[in-house]
């Protein structure tokens, strides 16, 4: 197929579900005031097939705007969800501070003693 060709099929293709689709709403075996309603300018087109065909792109338009407006809404969500977590670990890790170093003053004091003790064997054996 040509690159001419493609995209025209393509359009009829989406021409005719887009009719389909409005001759099935226009003409469903819906009961009385219970299928889709399709009202303009306070004219009920819900049997026309026309009114339908103008109306599905509208639909599918909105539909993809609303879909993107909730995805940037649940991207936002996520980011202050995860935001939130880090604060909490973070506050988590201040709250503990004062517990490290009142446990690692003696630890590093044992580990500097040991070290000077080391040091001071390792002078001792090459004196000698």
């Amino acid at each position: 197929m040509n690159k001419i060709s493609r995209p025209l099929l393509y359009t009829l293709l989406v021409v005719l579900i887009v009719a389909i689709i409005a001759a099935v709403l226009a003409s469903g075996p819906f009961p009385a005031g219970h299928g889709p309603a399709l009202v303009m300018f306070d004219e009920d087109l819900s049997d026309s097939a026309l009114g339908w065909a103008l109306a599905i792109p509208i639909m599918v338009f909105v539909g993809i705007v609303v879909g993107a407006i909730l995805a940037g809404a649940a991207l936002i969500t996520v980011i202050a969800i995860a935001f939130a977590a880090l604060m909490v670990a973070l506050a988590l890790l201040l709250a503990f501070t004062p517990f490290a170093i009142f446990l690692a003053i003696p630890v590093l004091a044992v580990y500097g003693f040991v070290k000077l003790v080391r040091r001071d064997q390792q002078q001792a054996a090459r004196v000698a």
